[in-house]
């Protein structure tokens, strides 16, 4: 007799996922009044839309985008959220999000509803790499960490799993299931 055995793995049903995408690079010669209106350089729009590419080829689609709204922020939301078909409509612009601290990311991560599965934060360093590090633990450093010492550069995207509610996210202990750099598309 012939015995088959098929295992399922599943992901446990409260299992959530936070993609983090820091701005693509921005362009410092432009005549923005302020830091809040420097716009994408060309490089900076060019490495959006490749990172946007590799999200639709990777199935990567977040249920919620919460991005800053800052020039540089909102246009690499944009594109990357044309790339994988999410109307920019239901795009949530909040301007806690530009020169915010970790804790605020973390706030507006607990916020939301237990129903929600996924969401995309768009923003800026240091708040990013604060919450990536919080999240999955110093380590990341000794991994990940180029070879001039930065960790999440201008157009990298997180993505991150956990299995318990926003409320604790704040505990850590998430995490990291892949760090996409623009770069490394090249």
């Amino acid at each position: 007799p012939h015995f088959f055995c098929i295992i399922i793995f599943c992901m446990p049903s409260n299992s959530k996922i936070i993609y983090l995408a820091r701005h693509a690079k921005s362009s410092w010669i432009s005549s923005a009044r302020s830091d809040y209106d420097r716009p994408l350089s060309n490089r900076g729009i060019r490495d959006a839309a490749n990172m946007g590419v590799e999200l639709k080829q990777l199935g990567w689609k977040p249920e919620v985008v919460i991005s800053s709204p800052a020039v540089r922020a909102t246009k690499t939301c944009r594109i990357l959220c044309e790339s994988i078909g999410y109307s920019s409509h239901q795009i949530i612009w909040d301007k806690n999000i530009y020169a915010a601290y970790m804790v605020t990311l973390l706030q507006i991560l607990s916020h939301q509803p237990e129903t929600t599965k996924s969401i995309m934060l768009v923003g800026h360093n240091p708040a990013m790499e604060d919450l990536l590090l919080h999240l999955c633990g110093e380590g990341l450093w000794q991994n990940y960490a180029q070879k001039n010492g930065k960790l999440f550069t201008t157009g990298n995207i997180a993505k991150i799993s956990f299995n318990y509610s926003w409320k604790n996210l704040a505990l850590g202990d998430a995490e990291l299931i892949k760090l996409l750099r623009p770069k490394d598309l090249s």
